[in-house]
C-alpha cells in the first residue's frame, strides 16, 4: 500500500498540513499537528503506511508520527 505523508510546516501568519498536493490551513502548530497526526492514524488503521513529518525551524524535516 501507498505511504501516505502529511507535512507539517509554517507559512506567513499560520501553519499548514500538506496532504497529496493540497494544503489545509491551522491557526496553530498544535492544531495542525494533531489534525495530521489524526488523518494519518486514520490512514493506518485502514492498512495504509503514514508519517507526519514537521519542519524545525532549521528547516528540518523530523517524523513526529508514524504508524502502519
Amino acid at each position: 500500500m501507498a505511504n501516505a505523508k502529511y507535512y507539517v510546516f509554517k507559512e506567513a501568519d499560520g501553519w499548514k498540513v500538506r496532504y497529496d498536493g493540497k494544503d489545509y490551513p491551522y491557526g496553530s502548530n498544535t492544531d495542525a499537528v494533531l489534525a495530521a497526526v489524526k488523518a494519518a492514524n486514520s490512514a493506518a488503521s485502514q492498512g495504509h503506511a503514514a508519517e507526519v513529518l514537521v519542519q524545525g525551524f532549521d528547516g528540518k524535516w523530523r517524523t513526529e508520527w508514524a504508524g502502519e
